[in-house]
């Protein structure tokens, strides 16, 4: 169930007391000035006994439940950085704005990078509305129904080749797995431990200094990547290493020959003429003083070569063979130019430390500690790094936002290889329990202003979003301390990071003109997040975003001075053409030709956007409640 607490009470709406902190509803049945006669249960039989009750109208929320459709406009907040908007970060619970995404990036992202919570059983994150701790017999099941709501609807997000990482611990790194390989098949899924707690901690009897990360990619795809090996050569042993009939001279007995080389260079000069596998050999030097080398082992076995004798004259004309003096153990030298470093599946080192590089960090951020256990700054680069090497100009989402740090990781990583990448985070706005019980008591509930500042979205995402943008902390003093490359937190970043809140109305109550200005924002993601986003001014037959390659066509009996407004606009790449005849859409699309990419919007311009009402299978809603 969903609470929108600043959703106007109407007739028939089902609706919690905002004090309430469980999935206790009420149904209204009258409205009586600024009171409200309410109901339960909801829907009572002839066996039930009804229970009455009058609540002041501003003490209830208007609950939602899933299946039930909700109309979101997003509600732009505030823009961070310099004057290039790229990074979008919404305050929504993310299973709507997952949702909201489908419009605007379905098959459109590259990485999907989370961290969920954890289930410890640390009162953490809420099923219907209730805290769920480790007393609750249920938490297992619960926590594997949020995910699969989420999966089914982030699976959908990703590129064909698209990549998902999931970070997790022990609690449910087992019960995952198994979600993901019945959720993600036609995906290879592997496990990296990433060793982030050095000091160890938790357990009954083993102190726990890792955690792990789930990596889901598409089989027959290898997309995770280490970095380049661009410029660098190796040096490989040139017999070929192994057991086996294979590996002998036995089993390939053409690759079973001499190799002649400088006895003071070691430089190899040659190679011997083919032996048959019975032929005996000459061990002695060349009549012009090379030594003859052949694939011995140290035991006198014989092996055979990495190479036939065709393309190892090739590689001796190169001058990549060669021999240690006075062993004369064979290598050849092997370029990685163009090729990358593996990636191993246990990370250890002192940049992965969450302590030094996730809390410490953000207290130097923030000057005071508001949030636990944010991941290492450089355990998220990696990860993006792995996954968009080849890919600079990537769309990242984290839907499990957190403190931000997969934005801050994605900054960081285009500053130092020059990349584009685009992130999206989402992360509701929820207050500490304890915390939030305080608030109640002293009179603010959530919706009001002085409750929400509180919440996660705007006392620590946004706030880091903008302070690592600008290399300053709120007060205007500069960040203190340096990237592990040198580079100093003060500097900020040459990016932008729009922050906006999903927000829900009703369709009956909403003037047209505002209900556009709800969706805008929708269409800009459409297009791509180009350009600085803007809002409409006045009633004009169609719009054309200033900065954005999009245009908006709203009386389609304008639909030929729309066309030649276009036009004068080649930049526009985008055409949104708000009809209610199909007919008409088809026809208008036909006339703009393939140049444009057209998007037909009903009249009743929320109606396009509704969310909540997705496919139940599809979705993976099996029951009714969350």
């Amino acid at each position: 169930m969903l609470r929108l607490p600043k959703a106007p009470i109407r007739l028939g709406n089902v609706v919690a007391h905002r004090d309430s902190w469980g999935s206790e509803v009420w149904r209204v049945l009258e409205i009586t000035g600024k009171k409200a006669k309410c109901r339960q249960p909801l829907n009572p039989t002839k066996y039930d006994q009804e229970v009455l009750r009058d609540f002041p109208l501003d003490e209830l929320v208007l609950v939602v439940r899933f299946g039930e459709p909700i109309y979101p406009v997003l509600t732009p907040v505030e823009r961070g950085g310099s004057d290039k908007p790229r990074h979008i970060l919404i305050n929504a619970d993310n299973y709507h704005a997952l949702q909201l995404l489908l419009y605007s990036h379905e098959r459109k992202i590259d990485l999907i990078y989370i961290d969920p919570p954890y289930n410890t059983g640390a009162r953490d994150w809420k099923y219907n509305n209730d805290y769920v701790d480790r007393s609750d017999i249920w938490r297992h099941s619960k926590w594997l129904s949020m995910m699969k709501k989420r999966l089914l609807l982030a699976k959908r997000l990703l590129k064909p080749d698209g990549v998902l990482v999931i970070a997790i611990d022990e609690n449910e790194h087992a019960s995952l797995k198994l979600l993901l390989s019945d959720l993600l098949r036609g995906y290879s899924l592997e496990t990296v431990v990433v060793n982030h707690h050095p000091q160890g901690s938790g357990g009954d009897n083993v102190s726990f200094t890792h955690e792990y990360a789930i990596v889901c990619v598409p089989e027959g795809m290898h997309r995770i990547q280490g970095a380049s090996f661009e410029g660098e050569t190796e040096d490989w042993g040139l017999i070929k290493a192994g057991a086996g009939h294979d590996y002998s001279r036995s089993g390939r007995p053409r690759m079973f020959y001499a190799i002649h080389v400088d006895k003071k260079t070691g430089v190899a000069q040659s190679v011997g003429p083919e032996l048959a596998l019975k032929d005996r050999y000459p061990l002695e030097d060349t009549e012009d003083g090379l030594r003859r080398v052949y694939p011995l082992s140290s035991k006198g076995d014989e092996k055979r070569w990495r190479y036939g004798r065709t393309k190892m004259e090739s590689l001796i004309a190169a001058g990549k063979i060669r021999a240690s003096i006075p062993s004369f153990s064979m290598k050849v030298t092997v370029s990685r130019k163009g090729s990358r470093r593996p990636i191993y599946s246990n990370w250890v080192g002192p940049r992965y430390n969450a302590g030094a590089h996730g809390t410490s960090l953000l207290r130097d951020i923030f000057g005071d500690s508001r949030f636990p256990f944010p991941k290492s700054l450089y355990t998220t680069e990696d990860f993006l790094a792995s996954a968009t090497a080849d890919k600079p100009n990537a769309i990242v989402l984290d839907f499990f936002a957190g403190s931000g740090t997969t934005l801050h990781s994605t900054l960081l990583l285009n500053a130092e290889d020059g990349g584009t990448r685009a992130c999206i985070l989402v992360t509701n706005n929820e207050v500490e329990e304890k915390f939030a019980v305080r608030l109640q008591t002293a009179g603010s509930y959530p919706g009001d202003a002085s409750f929400e500042k509180h919440g996660i979205c705007e006392n620590v995402t946004w706030p880091r979003c903008k302070c690592v943008l600008q290399g300053h902390r709120e007060d205007g003093s500069p960040l203190p301390g340096k990237y592990l490359s040198g580079r100093e937190f003060k500097e900020g970043f040459q990016e932008n990071v729009e922050y906006f809140r999903l927000d829900f109305v009703d369709p009956a109550l909403v003037e047209r003109g505002d209900a556009f200005e709800g969706i805008l924002p929708i269409l800009w993601m459409i297009a791509g997040a180009i350009g600085e986003r803007e809002p409409r001014r006045g009633t004009t037959p169609w719009y054309l975003a200033k900065h954005s390659p999009f245009a908006v066509l709203i009386r389609e009996t304008k639909f030929g001075e729309f066309r030649k407004a276009l036009r004068e606009r080649p930049d526009i790449s985008w055409a949104f053409l708000v009809t209610d005849s199909d007919d008409n859409f088809t026809a208008m699309r036909r006339d703009l030709g393939r140049r444009y990419r057209c998007i037909q919007l009903y009249k009743s311009y929320l109606e396009n956007f509704r969310i909540n009402t997705v496919d139940r299978h599809a979705a993976g809603e099996d029951e009714e409640s969350e």
